[in-house]
């Protein structure tokens, strides 16, 4: 089976290359970036609000291939890939929780930005807390 997906944007980030991003949304503090909605796409971001937090799916565009053991750079151990947060994975699919910061025509401001200039981004979909999902 084929899968074939196609952008929806591009994130516009501060980060041009790969080792200037942290490793994760949560480490970028205040740092802001721009989701620029393709035209075809922007009334689907009609109900994003200033404030909320939202989850973006994106491409690993700067990803060279990837192994199925990757050195975690929490515990410095070896580990499956898909136990950790590498971009060098199978399918080169990145999330990030965030927090928009404003909505202006087809582009959306966050905060939370750990994606580098020109990421395409896939999806975006609301955060649901987990506290809040029933066991």
């Amino acid at each position: 089976m084929e899968i074939l997906m196609k952008p929806i944007g591009y994130i516009k980030s501060p980060y041009k290359e790969k080792g200037e991003a942290p490793r994760q949304s949560t480490l970028s503090g205040e740092t802001t970036a721009v989701i620029e909605i393709l035209e075809e796409y922007q009334e689907g971001i009609a109900d994003i609000q200033e404030g909320e937090y939202g989850v973006i799916l994106f491409y690993f565009h700067k990803s060279e291939g990837y192994k199925l053991t990757t050195l975690s750079r929490r515990n410095n151990q070896v580990m499956g890939v898909f136990s950790t947060r590498s971009p060098n994975r199978p399918n080169g699919i990145g999330l990030s929780t965030v927090r928009f910061v404003k909505r202006e025509g087809n582009r959306l401001f966050f905060e939370g930005v750990d994606m580098l200039d020109n990421t395409p981004v896939l999806d975006i979909k609301p955060y649901i807390d987990p506290a809040a999902v029933a066991d």
